[in-house]
């Protein structure tokens, strides 16, 4: 079994307060839920309005697999049209 893990690093443009920021992370995760059904997390434990990270989770037999489906998410965030920009992307694929 593997495990992949991807972190996203995220510029919110439209977030003005806490606010704002939560209410365009909560839309992103639900959407990366939805679509490709992975666990999804925010990850800032000390938020700025301008700035954001999520973690997202996948499991499979295959680590091919694993590797496209968490780059297909990256391209699927950044072809999004919410007031964000991708900043960074790291994924890690884990035998276990």
């Amino acid at each position: 079994m593997h495990v992949g893990a991807l972190e996203l690093g995220l510029t919110v443009h439209a977030a003005a307060s806490l606010k704002d920021r939560r209410r365009t992370v909560e839309s992103l995760k639900r959407r990366v839920r939805t679509r490709f059904n992975a666990a999804v997390a925010d990850l800032d434990a000390d938020p700025a309005p301008a700035r954001a990270a999520i973690g997202v989770v996948c499991v499979s037999n295959d680590p091919r697999r694993l590797d496209a489906q968490l780059r297909a998410i990256v391209e699927f965030v950044e072809a999004l049209h919410l007031d964000l920009e991708v900043t960074h992307d790291h994924i890690e694929i884990v035998q276990v």
